[in-house]
């Protein structure tokens, strides 16, 4: 307890403490800009091209140079040292000490020299850098902060030479502060650096939870963009701030790692965001592709080699960005530029435009321009916060959908049992119908012997007593024959059968009817199944002839229903490997709408007609012939008729028998 109460209140801690304290202490108004390298203070600059140049060398050169620079020192990826002249005039100290602070943290090596203007006196040094190993400046902070005193009063001020070596890129952003005034800015910096990281790592630690959850690729990617914060955390010195002694060694290779990890999560999310794989797969694996290969160009760093891989993304980024762009384009405009789309696309196409324009700016490409990292700060929260935001919201919809599909099936489940049970009851019933009906028949067979000849009315009558008999006989076989062929195991009982004796059986019920009659036919010639035993004979198969029987007759009794008169014409002809029965009304045709389900089960031509069936003859009548290996086809739906036609294979199919 004691270590951890001396730890608090040493002072490195105390200053820190101070920091954070003075956030909440400090008025707003207090904050101040400071004198800034280029717009305040201009300055000469000079290539080490030998990189052995001394002090006093480079300061000859330097100092009789009129070109003054007043741009921020920004030269891209260089190896070249590079030597500054500036002057600090004696006014910029108002004979008060200031505080002179240098940035960004991925500098190497800074050495930094000053003397009274015009004197010879030694030159007081300075050395910083995230490979140097000394102190890094005079205050405890995340950038190098140096105190200078006030110049004497009988000069003008001081005169400073710097010279900036780095291996990654050479930027320079040289501050001059009034203490006070840096300590209300470092308060106040620290303290939203501190609440962005921490925004960052709530977001980061709620993709990472969702990816391991929901298992999902798109937000894996997510994650994996957070090494932008460890890029942030390292520009921003927390690294080598928080962690003491070999923080400045790990922040200076991280800063290299995570520029290049960077890119790639944010190539790897853009196309997953944006759902290439199945939307453009070419575009997918090129960004995959390049971003694998970013990755890969991480052994580079080690080896001394990380200008050369800088330059290398870079230009695979730039040519990443614009198939990004012309993939996002394709997908917006295939999808009618959907809102949603349009939204998870925006997001990672800006962010990827703005960190092209700091790579840019970086490699010396662009002028450098401090908006643009701050607006891929921004946009690095932004984005993650939406994307999550909208991956989790479709995610939610994803459930939903899961939800309602489940209840879907539940309800399908219990309407299949309904429907199985309805069949069963239907199976039932009819079973129980045969036999008054078969009484009914074999009286009524009867009674006509018995009154044949007698009364012509009472003939006609028993005629139309036999047509109802039939009827309720076929609709009968029809939910028996449904319940069978709906039974898990179906059996199809197969005898040799003459197809013209089942035709004129299945046929019978068109003499009793007023208004039609019907012609036969063989090979469009007409036949007679009495006088040509041999085509009956010819005609054989081997075919379950009761459930067959029902087959024809459906259809056959709709050519009689759905006509008003005319003749039935059907034709038996033989093909290679198949029989083909075609039956045709003179109808007045089916509804093209309905032309589609009236082979399903309770579908009729005519809807909501209850009085010429329940729908359930040719669902039966394909049914039973696809149990036969063949087919029945609604082959000609014209305004004067109709055409069916059942092929039959004269082998038949074991495998489509059961």
């Amino acid at each position: 307890m004691t270590n951890l109460f001396t730890k608090l209140l040493s002072p490195r801690q105390a200053i820190r403490w101070l920091l954070l304290a003075l956030t909440l202490l400090l008025p707003i108004n207090a904050f101040a800009s400071p004198l800034a390298l280029g717009k305040d203070i201009p300055y000469a600059v000079m290539p080490d091209n030998s990189q052995q140049q001394t002090l006093d060398q480079a300061y000859a050169q330097l100092s009789h140079r009129e070109e003054t620079h007043t741009a921020i020192f920004s030269r891209g990826y260089t190896h070249i040292p590079h030597w500054l002249h500036f002057k600090l005039p004696a006014h910029f100290f108002a004979g008060n000490e200031r505080w002179l602070v240098l940035a960004p943290n991925f500098i190497d090596d800074i050495r930094f020299f000053y003397r009274p203007e015009g004197s010879q006196e030694p030159w007081v040094e300075k050395r910083t850098g995230d490979t140097w190993e000394g102190k890094r400046g005079d205050i405890d902070y995340r950038f190098p902060v140096f105190r200078l005193p006030p110049p004497p009063d009988s000069v003008k001020g001081y005169e400073v030479m710097l010279r900036a070596a780095t291996t990654s890129a050479l930027l320079l952003d040289l501050e001059l502060w009034e203490p006070h005034l840096f300590l209300q800015h470092a308060a106040r910096t620290t303290s939203f650096w501190a609440f962005y990281l921490g925004i960052a790592a709530i977001a980061s630690l709620l993709a990472l939870t969702l990816a391991a959850l929901l298992r999902s690729k798109r937000l894996w990617s997510i994650t994996a963009v957070s090494s932008g914060y460890g890029l942030v955390a390292c520009v921003q010195g927390y690294v080598a701030w928080v962690v003491p002694g070999i923080g400045l060694t790990l922040q200076h290779y991280l800063t290299s790692i995570f520029t290049l990890t960077s890119y790639a999560a944010l190539s790897w999310m853009s196309t997953e965001v944006m759902q290439f794989k199945e939307k453009n797969p070419w575009a997918h694996k090129l960004m995959a592709g390049t971003a694998l290969f970013t990755l890969l160009l991480i052994i580079c760093v080690p080896l001394n080699l990380y200008q050369k891989a800088i330059y290398l993304q870079a230009i695979i980024y730039l040519f990443t960005g614009i198939i990004f762009l012309i993939a996002c384009l394709y997908i917006w405009w295939k999808e009618k530029f959907q809102l949603a789309n349009l939204i998870l696309g925006i997001s990672p196409l800006l962010l990827m435009l703005v960190s092209l324009s700091g790579l840019m700016s970086m490699l010396h490409w662009l002028p450098y321009h401090s908006s643009i990292y701050v607006i891929w700060q921004y946009g690095l929260i932004i984005n993650m916060l939406l994307v999550v935001g909208t991956v989790v919201f479709q995610v939610y919809r994803q459930r939903i959908e899961a939800l309602n599909k489940k209840k879907m099936a539940e309800e399908l489940h219990f309407e299949r049992e309904a429907r199985a049970h309805q069949r069963q009851f239907m199976g039932i019933v009819a079973h129980e119908f045969r036999t008054p009906l078969a009484i009914i028949t074999a009286s009524l067979a009867n009674l006509r012997q018995v009154s044949s000849g007698i009364n012509h009315q009472v003939t006609r009558r028993y005629e139309k007593i036999e047509r109802a008999t039939e009827r309720l006989v076929q609709l009968t076989d029809n939910c028996l024959a449904d319940a069978r062929l709906s039974a898990s195991q179906l059996s199809i009982e197969r005898h040799p059968h003459s197809l013209l004796a089942l035709i004129t059986s299945a046929a019978s019920l068109i003499p009793l009817s007023d208004h039609h009659s019907w012609k036969l036919t063989q090979e469009k010639q007409a036949i007679n199944a009495r006088t040509h035993p041999d085509a009956e004979t010819a005609s054989t198969l081997a075919i379950d002839s009761a459930l067959m029987r029902i087959a024809l007759s459906n259809v056959i009794d709709n050519a009689v229903k759905y006509s008003p008169g005319g003749t039935i014409h059907i034709d038996l002809s033989r093909q290679q490997d198949h029989w083909a029965i075609s039956i045709r009304d003179q109808g007045t045709g089916i509804p093209p709408d309905r032309a589609g389900m009236i082979f399903e089960r309770y579908r009729r031509a005519v809807p909501n007609d209850s009085s010429r069936g329940v729908g359930l003859g040719l669902h039966v009548s394909r049914q039973i012939v696809r149990a036969h290996g063949g087919e029945l086809t609604l082959a000609e739906n014209t305004s004067s008729g109709c055409r069916f036609i059942f092929t039959l294979p004269v082998q038949p199919k074991n495998s489509q028998e059961a």
